[in-house]
C-alpha cells in the first residue's frame, strides 16, 4: 500500500485489527482568531468542508476497512497558507509516530501543523504550510 503525500512511513506492513475504533481531531489553535478551513475525506467517505474558528476541533470516528487499506487525508488552508496530507493512514510506524493508541490529534498552529506525540507526551512538528 502507498498513501498518497511524501509519507515513507505509510509503505510498511499492516498490523491493525478491524475491530478498533479511531478517531481523527482536528484542531484550530491559529493565533488571532484566524479562521481554518478543513476538508478532510477518505476513498469512500467525504467529510465536506469545515471552517473551524479558533480554538474549536473537527473529529470523527471510524473503522479501518476489511483490506486495511483505510486513509484519511485533509486539505487545511487559512490566511497564510495551505497543506494538504495524510491524517490516517494503517500502519504501526505511522500510527506509532503520529497517534496515540486509537485517536490522532493534529493542531493547526501559525507555524505548520503539530501531531500529538502519545511517546512524547506533547506536540510535535509535523508539517509545515505551503505558502498560498
Amino acid at each position: 500500500m502507498v498513501c498518497r503525500g511524501n509519507d515513507a512511513a505509510c509503505q510498511a506492513p499492516i498490523t491493525n485489527s478491524l475491530l478498533n475504533h479511531f478517531t481523527e481531531h482536528v484542531i484550530n489553535n491559529l493565533n488571532n482568531s484566524s479562521t481554518l478551513e478543513a476538508h478532510c475525506k477518505s476513498k469512500d467517505d467525504d467529510l465536506g468542508l469545515r471552517r473551524l474558528a479558533a480554538g474549536t476541533e473537527f473529529n470523527w470516528t471510524f473503522r479501518v476497512n476489511f483490506w486495511s487499506t483505510t486513509l484519511f487525508f485533509c486539505d487545511l488552508r487559512w490566511a497564510n497558507g495551505h497543506k494538504a496530507f495524510d491524517v490516517y493512514c494503517p500502519d504501526d510506524q505511522f500510527l506509532a509516530k503520529k497517534c496515540a493508541y486509537n485517536f490522532c490529534r493534529w493542531s493547526a498552529r501559525d507555524d505548520g501543523i503539530y501531531a500529538f506525540s502519545e511517546k512524547k507526551n506533547h506536540y510535535v512538528l509535523a508539517h509545515k504550510w505551503d505558502p498560498k
